[in-house]
């Protein structure tokens, strides 16, 4: 689980306009830059009941999520929304990473 200092809180999201980054076979990513420009890049895990029906599925979707976003570092400080699929549950975490770790990338 990422820390609180890491995490999208819920002033943080109202009023952002996001824009869609990146889309992959496990989640799509979008971003919104942050209110001061001295503050860190935060995280939020945002699954629909439309995406995934169960909570113990979407919590565990998340649970994996997080794991993989706890060594990211990126280069400006933003606010980074990502929705996971439905095929996040079967995914291994390693392909979890790379698809992370390709999606920064594209920043």
């Amino acid at each position: 689980m990422l820390p609180k200092t890491k995490r999208v809180t819920a002033t943080d999201f109202k009023g952002t306009k996001t824009r869609l980054v990146y889309r992959g076979a496990f989640f799509d990513l979008s971003t919104a830059p942050t209110a001061s420009p001295e503050s860190i890049t935060k995280f939020a895990c945002v699954i629909a009941k439309k995406r995934i029906k169960r909570a113990v599925d979407r919590n565990r979707a998340k649970r994996k999520i997080y794991t993989q976003l706890a060594g990211i570092q990126t280069k400006v400080p933003m606010l980074v929304f990502i929705y996971p699929t439905k095929h996040i549950l079967q995914a291994p975490s390693f392909a979890i990473k790379e698809e992370i770790t390709k999606a920064f990338a594209t920043l």
